[in-house]
C-alpha cells in the first residue's frame, strides 16, 4: 500500500499538470514491450521503427522501468502549460549527483546492454538523452500532440469542475480503482508499502494518455511530488479523423470540411479538437462558422456541448 500523507497547506498548493516527457517515455516503454503500457501504442509501431535501434533511444527506454525509472529523464512538471522543450531543458541542467544515484538504483536491478551502457557512461549523457528524446518525440508524438494533449486538457477540465463544486476527494473519486483520498492520507495499492510525507509541497496531478491502467508515482526527494494516473477518454487518441470528400474540401476548407464528416455522430468540441489534431479553441472557431451557415446545430446534454449536423449538413456531406 503507498500513503500519501496530505496536510492543509498541501491542499492549497496541489494542482493539475501536463507531463510531455512522461508521455514520451510510457510510449516508448510500450513499444519495447516494457510493462503492460498502453493499447494505443502499437498505432506508432510504424514510426517507432526508423529510431528504435538508436543505443540512446534504447537507453532512454532502459531508464523507464519496468520497476522503477529514472526520474531525471521524464520529470515531473510545472504545471498545465508544460511543453516537451521544458523538460528537455530540466533533463540537460538535472543534479549530476541525482543522476548518479537515479542511475545506479536501476543498475541494482537489472544489467544493461553493452551499447547502452556506453551511453549512460559517456560525460556527455544529459546532451545525449536530450537531443535523443527530441527525434523520437519528433517522429512520434509531435504530429499528434494536440489531439492528446486536447484529451489531456480534457481530463483536467472534468475534474476541475468537480474541485469547484465537491472538493479534491470528489475530483480524485474515479481516478483509479485503488485510489481513496480519506481524511489527511491519500492511499492505493502497490506491492511495496511507502509513504510520502508532502510537507507543504501539495502534490501534482497529471492525467496521461499512455500510462495504461496504471499510475504512476513521483515521490523521490529533490523532484515534486506526482501521481500520473489514465486520463478519462485516452482511447479518443487512437481514433482516426475521417478525410473529407473531395468537393467538400475546396468549398469549406478542409479543416471545416473534416469536421462536417466526423459529425456524422454528434461529437463535443474537445472530442471533435482530439479527432483533428485542431487547438480546442480552433476548433471552436470553425464550428462557429458552420453553425452560422445552418451546417450544424448544438445542443446542451446535461454539462456538454453536442454539435450535430442539420438537414443542410447532411446534404453536403453526402
Amino acid at each position: 500500500m503507498l500513503r500519501i500523507e496530505v496536510g492543509p497547506a498541501d491542499v492549497a498548493a496541489s494542482r493539475f499538470a501536463i507531463a510531455p516527457s512522461f508521455e514520451l517515455a510510457h510510449l516508448v516503454r510500450s513499444l519495447y514491450g516494457i510493462g503492460s503500457g498502453a493499447p494505443i501504442a502499437r498505432r506508432y509501431g510504424a514510426a517507432f521503427a526508423a529510431v528504435r535501434d538508436d543505443p540512446v533511444v534504447r537507453t532512454f527506454a532502459y531508464l523507464q522501468g519496468p520497476r522503477i525509472g529514472a526520474t531525471f529523464s521524464a520529470p515531473p512538471p510545472e504545471g498545465m502549460g508544460q511543453t516537451i522543450e521544458d523538460d528537455l531543458a530540466v533533463i540537460r541542467s538535472a543534479d549530476r549527483a541525482v543522476v548518479a544515484s537515479e542511475i545506479g538504483e536501476i543498475l541494482a536491478l537489472r544489467r544493461p546492454t553493452p551499447e547502452v551502457a556506453a551511453v549512460l557512461d559517456d560525460p556527455a549523457l544529459l546532451d545525449r538523452l536530450a537531443d535523443g528524446m527530441a527525434a523520437v518525440w519528433r517522429a512520434l508524438l509531435a504530429p499528434e500532440w494536440p489531439r492528446v494533449r486536447a484529451v489531456l486538457e480534457r481530463d483536467v477540465r472534468f475534474r476541475a469542475e468537480r474541485l469547484t463544486t465537491a472538493g479534491w476527494s470528489a475530483a480524485l473519486v474515479d481516478m483509479h480503482r485503488t485510489l481513496a483520498w480519506t481524511g489527511d492520507v491519500i492511499t492505493f495499492d502497490r506491492q511495496q508499502d511507502e509513504t510520502i510525507v508532502l510537507a507543504g509541497r501539495g502534490l501534482l496531478l497529471v492525467p496521461s494518455v499512455f500510462v495504461g491502467e496504471g499510475l504512476a508515482v513521483y515521490g523521490d526527494e529533490p523532484w515534486r511530488p506526482a501521481v500520473v494516473y489514465p486520463a478519462r477518454g485516452a482511447g479518443l487518441v487512437s481514433e482516426e479523423a475521417p478525410a473529407p470528400t473531395d468537393p467538400l474540401a475546396p468549398l469549406l476548407g478542409r479543416t471545416r470540411a473534416g469536421l462536417l464528416v466526423a459529425l456524422a455522430t454528434p461529437s463535443s468540441t474537445t472530442r471533435l479538437a482530439a479527432l483533428t489534431g485542431a487547438s480546442i479553441g480552433a476548433t471552436g472557431d470553425h464550428l462557429k462558422v458552420l453553425l452560422d451557415a445552418g451546417l450544424v446545430t448544438r445542443e446542451r446534454i446535461a454539462r456538454s456541448v453536442l454539435y450535430r449536423r442539420t438537414p443542410l449538413g447532411d446534404a453536403l456531406a453526402g
